[in-house]
């Protein structure tokens, strides 16, 4: 073998190395800005006025969804959930109206899955029909250590916690106590439930969230007082006798925020 043909054979695992090296620094390098062409952000009512970083690591700058302000959100890309064809997504929100973190994660056949979710949220800016008539009020704080959705088999795993004083300003209204209440979530044939209860020294309320995988929900609200007043007042609102306490259901399809 001749000595160029020696030191050709030499290069090339080189050439290749160094080939691989700058792809791989191209690819680290891409900035945030590059999401735009694989992800459809108006179609998924996502806005933002800026973003920074690289598509792996960056910040979403005054960002909302669905007309709901996030304030500035960081998120971070796992590299090795991509070679699952499973992306997860860390992100964190803050001087918005939902302030918190957590992980999300989408897999083939529309599966969503959250973890480690920790959130507040201003309750007004997402119930705009408000509470009784009147504005909403209030905040909800959820956690949860795992949830997963999917499009085809509905609510698979649901573990989680909620607060809220959603109640605080009726109940002020009405000259009562503060009325907070808190419960979780669960799955139910493929339904996601979502369940709350709380009461003070003049009345009880509980109320149960049931939605399935088209989004359609069903809400049933119980509320329990001696108090004629009180009683008198629920049934202006919609509330109905039901074996000794007042009940109150409705119906609907979720669109987005406020909805």
């Amino acid at each position: 073998m001749s000595a160029p043909q020696a030191s050709s054979k030499g290069i090339r695992p080189l050439i290749f190395i160094g080939a691989a090296a700058f792809l791989l620094t191209a690819l680290i390098s891409l900035p945030a800005s590059t999401l735009s062409a694989f992800v459809d952000f108006e179609r998924h009512k996502i806005s933002y006025e800026e973003v920074r970083g690289t598509i792996w690591r960056g910040q979403f700058l005054r960002a909302g969804v669905a007309g709901v302000a996030l304030g500035d959100v960081d998120f971070e890309l796992s590299p090795l959930s991509l070679l699952t064809l499973s992306p997860a997504i860390s992100l964190k929100a803050d001087r918005g109206e939902i302030v918190g973190h957590g992980r999300v994660s989408i897999a083939p056949g529309t599966k969503l899955s959250l973890g480690d979710v920790q959130a507040d949220i201003n309750f007004g800016a997402l119930a705009q029909r408000g509470v009784l008539v009147a504005p909403a009020q209030g905040q909800v704080t959820f956690t949860a250590q795992r949830l997963v959705l999917s499009r085809k088999d509905g609510c698979r795993v649901a573990q989680g916690t909620l607060w809220t004083d959603v109640l605080d300003a009726p109940a002020k209204r009405f000259n009562m106590p503060a009325m907070p209440l808190s419960g979780g979530i669960h799955c139910d044939n493929a339904d996601l439930i979502v369940t709350l209860d709380g009461k003070n020294a003049r009345a009880a309320a509980a109320l149960t969230l049931r939605i399935n995988r088209d989004f359609a929900y069903e809400i049933i609200a119980t509320a329990q007082s001696n108090e004629d007043d009180v009683a008198s007042a629920l049934r202006v609102f919609g509330f109905e006798d039901d074996n000794g306490a007042l009940t109150y259901g409705t119906v609907g399809v979720f669109k987005g925020a406020g909805s």
